[in-house]
This record gives C-alpha cells, structure tokens and sequence, in this order.
C-alpha cells in the first residue's frame, strides 16, 4: 500500500526537522553566538515553550487547513507559515533570547492574513485588459521606459557580463549612474513587466514577441550585471503549469528532503549549505527582528528614513540597516535589512507593527478578491519574499509590489475575455 502523505504531513514534518536544525546547528552559527553575547545571554532551549510552540502550530496548521487550496490566499499563507511562522515559533524556544511580544507579533499577521481573507471585494465592474491589448501595451510600456536606461547604460554596456566577465565591476561602475527613475522601475521591468511579456507572447503564440522579451531581460542585465534579472521569469515558468496545492506540497516537501540533506552533511562537517540556505532564509529574519526590537525599544525612527523624511529628521548618520550591522554583527558594511515587523517596530514599536501587518493583510485581501489564474503566480513569489526581508514601502514602491497590484487588478484578472 502506497503512503499518501497530505501538505499538513509536510509541513508537520517541516517544523519538526527545522527544530531540530535549528538547535543542532543555527543557533550556534557565529551571528547568533555574538548577538547572544552582546545581550549576556545565550540561546538556551525551554521546554515549556517548545509545548507552546508546538500548540500554535498545530492550531495555525488548522487554520490553514480550512482555507480552500484553490484559493490565491492558501499558497500565500502558507509561504508566510513556513518562512515566518514556523521561525518564529522555533526561535520561541530560545527564552533567554527571544521575546514573547515577538511571537505574538508574528501570530497576528498569520492571523490578520486569515482573518481578511475572509473578506471579498467585488472587483467584477472594474474594467480587464484582455491577453492581446495588455501584450501590446507591456511592449509599448517597455520600449518607452527602457530609453532613460539607454541614454545613460548603453554607453557603458560592457558585452563581457554576457560570459559572467567583470560583474562586480560593471555592478560598481553602473550604481554610480543610478538615479530615482532607475531605483523605482527596474524591479518593476525585469519582474513583472518583461516575464508577463514573455508568458503572455508564449500563451499567444506570437514567437517574435518572445524573442523581443528575451532581447528585454538581456539588456537589463547588462545595464547593471544583475543576475537576478532572470529570476523573475525562471520562478514565472517554474509555476507556470502548478496548482497552488501542488505548488505549497512541492515546496515544502523538497525543503524536508533539503534540511535532512544538510543535516547529514553537517554531520561531516560540510556546513555550507545550511548556512546559504535555511539559516540565510528562515532564521536570519528571526534574528534580525530580535536586534531590531532590542535596539529601537522607546526609541523610535517614526518613518524619518522613509515617507516621512521630510518632517521628521533622522538621527543617525547611517541608514538603519548599517547601522544594525555594525552595532549587532561588527560589519558597519552591513546591510540588515529588516522585514515588516522589525521595520513596524523601528518605526513606531507596536503601533507600527500593527500598521505593517493590517495593511500588508489588505494587500492580500485585494489580490485574494481577484480571480488570478494559478499560472501566473510565480509573478508573486519574489514579492511575498520581499515582505519578510524588506521594509513595507520598498517593497510596495521600490520592489514593484504597488505596481504587481495594478497590473493583477487590470491585467491579471480571470474576467476578461481572451
């Protein structure tokens, strides 16, 4: 008789296993032992609280479980769980180091996440862009858009990066050209924009179309030798032909597979992979929002650093980000970057955080509320991964999330007519 194990065996299993390497190795790993020591203590391990933890997660599991998987808000809470929830309880489990209003502010965006997708906004009178006209206007958008990056690159191009030749180099040279209209729209050009060309040319049959979306995303690349440029049309293909049940039982299956792999690697004392993978992705936001709410605690930015800049003055010399790395991590080179709890909590302790999550809650209820194809997801990936390692408004405005959401509103939405 054949096993037939469900997603809350995966991800039961997940948990589980990220316990265990967590404990085992993570919370050993340099970082953790230099932020511990700074603090005069230590990541210790309770009981008491891995009970507790393990309670909330078999209620969260619950709870996801009572979602419908064809709905857009199952495979988005359940990448949330397992990036965010799941470390969060786990790093519970460490009471020397981890506060309790953590937890619990990780417990309320599960929670606000669930509880908006409950809501539904009738999107039905707002007009749709059929698969053509939005083909045709994405191309007009990016030969437009792309001749600023043309006047200021193209004289620059340096062929070589085609080889992976003189990265670093072009990546330094081309930064120093930068300017707000190349901050604001290459996320929005090599994530969304250029791979909707791609797949929508693909779906259309239209193979010059196809060409000229690749010719796009090689251009963008070489105005600044940035690889990820490719990511967002390799996740798009990737989820392409996936159901969002099979694309959650997918994902976290493989990861099971992945931290035994690492763990018995480990064993032998090759550390590399866990350290790139589960301890860069799961637990370094963990340990990020510790710093972030040890040092911020009564002394708040009041978004002086971002949409309030102008009003309120900033009193660091650095930006915050560096600022956490060198006073946590010894690396004044250092970028933190805080995800929307910490960067909640910077801003205005619990008050901020209870605004990052409520509106990042109503991003998700407007997207949930649309009839998006499962095909399309991959356009969303990198966004839901932006909210755990990035502030709420760059992600909105600096890594296209304000722009996914206009283009899922008007372009992917399943009403229109082919």
């Amino acid at each position: 008789m054949k096993l037939r194990l469900t997603i809350s065996h995966y991800f039961t299993l997940y948990f589980f296993l990220l316990m265990g390497l967590y404990h085992y190795k993570i919370k050993h790993y340099f970082y953790w032992v230099y932020v511990a020591e700074l603090k005069n203590n230590e990541f210790d391990f309770s009981v008491l609280r891995f009970f507790v933890a393990t309670f909330l997660f078999f209620i969260n599991l619950i709870l996801l479980n009572s979602l419908k998987k064809t709905k857009f808000i199952f495979i988005v809470l359940s990448i949330f769980f397992a990036l965010l929830t799941i470390p969060s309880l786990i790093a519970y489990t460490s009471p020397g180091m981890y506060p309790v209003k953590l937890l619990w502010y990780h417990q309320g965006f599960f929670l606000a996440l669930y509880a908006l997708s409950k809501v539904h906004i009738d999107f039905s009178r707002v007009p749709v862009i059929n698969k053509t006209q939005a083909l045709y206007l994405l191309l007009g958008i990016t030969t437009i858009g792309i001749i600023p990056y043309l006047m200021v690159y193209g004289p620059y191009i340096n062929l070589k990066n085609l080889l992976l030749l003189d990265v670093y180099e072009t990546r330094r040279f081309m930064s120093k050209l930068s300017n707000p209209y190349f901050g604001y729209t290459y996320s929005i050009f090599t994530k969304i924009i250029i791979p909707l060309i791609i797949v929508f040319s693909l779906e259309l049959k239209k193979k010059v179309w196809v060409l000229v979306g690749v010719l796009y995303l090689i251009l963008f690349y070489l105005f600044g030798a940035h690889k990820t440029v490719y990511v967002g049309l390799f996740v798009v293909l990737v989820f392409y032909r996936l159901s969002f049940a099979q694309s959650v039982k997918y994902m976290v299956k493989y990861s099971n597979i992945l931290i035994v792999l690492f763990a018995a690697l480990a064993l032998i004392g090759y550390d590399y992979p866990w350290i790139l993978s589960f301890r860069r992705i799961h637990f370094l936001p963990s340990l990020l929002d510790i710093c972030y709410v040890d040092y911020f605690e009564g002394n708040y930015l009041y978004w002086s650093e971002s949409i309030l800049k102008r009003f309120i003055e900033y009193p660091y010399d650095v930006r915050a980000t560096n600022l956490i790395g060198e006073v946590y991590f010894n690396r004044p080179d250092m970028s933190a970057n805080n995800g929307l709890i910490s960067d909640g909590y910077m801003n205005f302790g619990t008050f901020g955080v209870v605004f990052n999550i409520l509106l990042s809650a109503i991003y998700f209820m407007v997207l949930n509320s649309l009839k998006i194809p499962t095909r399309y997801f991959g356009l969303f990936v990198l966004t839901i991964f932006s909210f755990v390692s990035s502030s709420l408004f760059t992600v909105l405005l600096t890594h296209g999330g304000l722009a996914l959401l206009i283009v899922s509103i008007f372009i992917l939405n399943n009403k229109r007519n082919e």
